[in-house]
C-alpha cells in the first residue's frame, strides 16, 4: 500500500506534488503544536517534580547528617581515652561505694561535656547491668525499661556498634545505642551500654526551612507510624510506604495538591512535601512563554521543510548537470554515482534513467575494450615471464657438465642449487616477490654466471635498507644483469664489473644496474629509451620491464645513462608497497 502511494506521487506532477506536501506540511504542524502543548504541560510538572526533589532530597541529607552526627558522638564518646578510663576504673572498683560513686560522678561529668557539643541530643543514659544507671542531658529522662529490654539483643548482635531506633508510643524519641567495650589491647571488656536520645521532631522542624515552597506540609512517617507531620494540616492520602520516589498531583477538597515523596534508606523513612498546586499557576506563564517560541520554532521548521521540499524537486536536475559536467572530464563511471534513479515517473526521472542508460552502455563499451588489452597485455606478459634463455640454460648445463669432470662437487652443488632457485622464481605463481627475494634471485643468478666470466667480469650487489618488508614485481633485475653482460661484457676487451645496488629510501625502493662496458652510442640509447633497440637474447628486453612498471606503478621511475667508454647505468625507482598489502596485478 505504501509503495502504491509513494509511486502515485512519483508521478505526479511537479504543481501537483508542491501542493499535496504543502497540504500535508500544515496538518503536521497542527497536531504537533497540540501534541507539544501537552508534552509542556507535562514537562511542567516533571520540572517541578526535580526541584521540589531536589528540595526534598537536601532535607533528607541535612536529617541524615545530623543522624550520622549522632552515631558518630556515640562512637566517640565509647572510644575516649578518658571514658575508657573512668570505666575501667570504676570496674576495678566495685568493691567501695564511695570511690564507685565517685567514678560515676566524674563519668557523668565526661559524657555530659561530650553530648554539649552536640545540640540536637536530648539526653543520654548509661548502665552497667550493675549498680551504674546514670541519666544527663538537657532533659535528663530515664530509658523505659522495656526500651532498654528491645536494645539488649540487637546491641549484643552489633559487639559495639550502633544501634538506632525509631520513636514510638514506648519511647518518642529517636534512641542511638551502643555497648561500650574495653579497648585497650583489644580486650573487648563489656563497660555499659551508652544510649543518645534525640528529638527528632525538633531537628526535623529545624530544617523545614530549607524547603522553598511555601504553605508546604512536610510528613515523616515510617512502616509503623508518622514520626513528624506539620500541626497545622489536615490528612492527606499519603504515598503507601515503599522504596523509591516520585510525585502525585492529588485533589483534596476543593483544592489540588503536588506531593512529592522520597523513601530514605538509611532510615527506613517515608518523607513527603505537600503543597498547593494552585500556589505555582504563576509559573506556568513562563512555560505558556516558552510554548510561543516553540511554535516561532516550529513555524520555522516548516519553512525549513518547504525549501527542502522544492530542492528534491529540482535535486535531479542539479545531479544530471552535475553528471554531464563529470562526463566532459571522461570519468563515464564517476558520472553515474551522482544519479540517484529513483523511481519516478516525471520528466526529471525519466531523463535520469535514459542518461544513466546511456553512460553505461558508453562504459561498458570502454571496460570491454580495457579487458581485451589488458588481457593481450597479461599474455603477453605470461609468455615473457615464461621465457628463459635457452643459450643461458645449455651453457649453464655445460658448465656443470665440467666441473662434475673436474670434480668440484662442492661448487657444482652451489650452481646447482643457485639454478634451481633461479628455475622457482621464474615459475613462480605470484608475481611478485619481497625486495628480498629479488635480491637473492639475482645474486643466484650472478653466481651461476661468475663461473662462466670468471676472469672477464667481477658481479657486485650491494643492498641497504629493510628489504624484507616491502614487495616487487619477479624477474626486474635479472633482465639488466643480463643486459649487461651481453652489452657490457661480452662486447668489452677488459674485465668489466656488473654492480647490482638496490636501496630503501623514504617512499622508495630504488634499484640500480650498471656496468663499465663500452657503453652506447646516442643513437642506440635514444633506441633504449624508445623500447625499439632490438633485443640480442630470447629474454625479457628492457621496453617490457618498462611495461609492466608502467602498469603496476603510476609514479615508477625508469631511466637509462650511457656514453661509449663509460659503460650504461639503468635505475628504477617504484614505490613502496609492503607485502601483506594487496596490490593490483594481471589476472592470474
Amino acid at each position: 500500500m505504501w509503495e502504491k502511494l509513494k509511486q502515485r506521487y512519483y508521478d505526479m506532477a511537479l504543481a501537483g506534488k508542491v501542493m499535496l506536501v504543502f497540504l500535508i506540511f500544515l496538518v503536521i504542524f497542527c497536531v504537533v503544536s497540540q501534541a507539544f502543548l501537552q508534552l509542556c504541560l507535562r514537562v511542567y510538572d516533571e520540572k517541578l517534580y526535580e526541584k521540589s526533589l531536589q528540595e526534598l532530597d537536601y532535607f533528607t541529607q541535612e536529617v541524615n547528617r545530623a543522624l550520622d552526627e549522632i552515631e558518630s558522638l556515640s562512637a566517640d564518646i565509647a572510644m575516649d581515652d578518658d571514658v575508657q578510663k573512668q570505666l575501667a576504673a570504676l570496674e576495678s572498683g566495685k568493691e567501695s561505694e564511695a570511690s564507685y560513686a565517685l567514678g560515676l560522678l566524674n563519668l557523668r561529668r565526661l559524657i555530659t561535656s561530650k553530648i554539649n557539643t552536640n545540640h540536637n541530643v536530648r539526653s543520654a543514659a548509661f548502665y552497667d547491668g550493675n549498680m551504674a544507671d546514670i541519666t544527663m542531658g538537657v532533659r535528663a529522662e530515664s530509658l523505659p525499661g522495656q526500651v532498654r529490654e528491645e536494645f539488649r539483643d540487637p546491641l549484643l548482635k552489633a559487639r559495639g556498634g550502633c544501634v538506632m531506633r525509631d520513636p514510638d508510643g514506648d519511647w518518642p524519641l529517636f534512641t542511638a545505642g551502643r555497648n561500650i567495650l574495653e579497648k585497650e589491647n583489644a580486650r573487648l571488656t563489656y563497660f555499659g551500654t551508652l544510649i543518645l536520645s534525640c528529638d527528632v521532631e525538633g531537628l526535623i522542624r529545624k530544617n523545614v526551612g530549607s524547603l522553598e515552597a511555601e504553605h508546604a506540609s512536610l510528613y515523616v512517617y515510617n512502616e509503623r507510624r508518622m514520626i513528624y507531620q506539620d500541626e497545622e494540616t489536615e490528612g492527606f492520602p499519603l504515598p503507601r510506604y515503599r522504596e523509591g520516589k516520585g510525585y502525585e498531583v492529588i485533589q483534596a477538597g476543593r483544592q489540588r495538591y503536588f506531593m512529592c515523596y522520597l523513601y530514605s534508606r538509611k532510615t527506613g523513612w517515608m518523607y513527603a512535601n505537600v503543597f498547593p498546586y494552585t500556589e505555582i499557576y504563576g509559573q506556568t506563564q513562563s512555560a505558556r512563554m516558552m510554548l510561543m517560541a516553540v511554535i516561532v520554532l516550529l513555524a520555522l521548521v516548516f519553512a525549513f521543510g518547504m525549501k527542502r521540499f522544492t530542492q528534491t524537486i529540482t535535486r535531479p536536475l542539479h545531479e544530471l548537470t552535475r553528471s554531464m559536467k563529470v562526463v566532459e572530464t571522461g570519468d563515464f563511471e564517476g558520472a553515474r554515482q551522482y544519479l540517484t534513479l529513483e523511481k519516478r515517473g516525471d520528466e526529471t526521472g525519466l531523463l535520469q534513467r535514459e542518461f544513466d542508460t546511456m553512460l553505461g552502455r558508453i562504459n561498458e563499451l570502454i571496460r570491454e575494450n580495457y579487458e581485451k588489452q589488458l588481457l593481450l597485455k597479461d599474455t603477453s606478459y605470461r609468455m615473457l615471464r615464461a621465457q628463459i634463455n635457452p643459450h643461458f640454460i645449455y651453457n649453464t648445463l655445460n658448465t656443470i657438465n665440467w666441473m662434475v669432470k673436474w670434480k668440484k662437487n662442492e661448487e657444482v652443488s652451489r650452481l646447482i642449487v643457485e639454478f634451481g632457485n633461479l628455475l622457482r622464481s621464474s615459475f613462480a605463481a605470484d608475481p611478485f616477490a619481497s625486495v628480498a627475494e629479488e635480491v637473492k634471485s639475482v645474486e643466484g643468478y650472478m653466481a651461476i654466471q661468475t663461473y662462466r666470466y670468471k676472469s672477464r667480469a667481477d658481479f657486485v650487489v650491494e643492498k641497504s635498507g629493510d628489504l624484507e618488508q616491502y614487495q616487487t614485481p619477479r624477474m626486474i633485475l635479472q633482465p639488466l644483469v643480463e643486459n649487461a653482460i651481453y652489452y657490457g661484457i661480452e662486447e668489452s676487451l677488459e674485465k668489466c664489473t656488473v654492480r647490482v645496488a638496490v636501496r630503501e629510501r623514504e617512499d622508495f625502493i630504488c634499484y640500480e644496474v650498471s656496468d663499465t662496458g663500452p657503453g652506447m652510442d646516442e643513437e642506440t640509447l635514444q633506441a633504449a629509451r624508445n623500447g625499439t633497440i632490438k633485443s640480442k637474447g630470447n629474454g625479457i628486453g628492457l621496453a617490457n620491464i618498462r611495461e609492466r612498471l608502467r602498469l603496476l606503478f603510476e609514479d615508477s621511475v625508469f631511466e637509462i645513462d650511457s656514453a661509449p667508454g663509460s659503460g650504461t647505468r639503468v635505475r628504477i625507482r617504484i614505490p613502496k608497497r609492503e607485502v601483506e598489502q594487496d596490490v593490483e596485478a594481471p589476472d592470474r
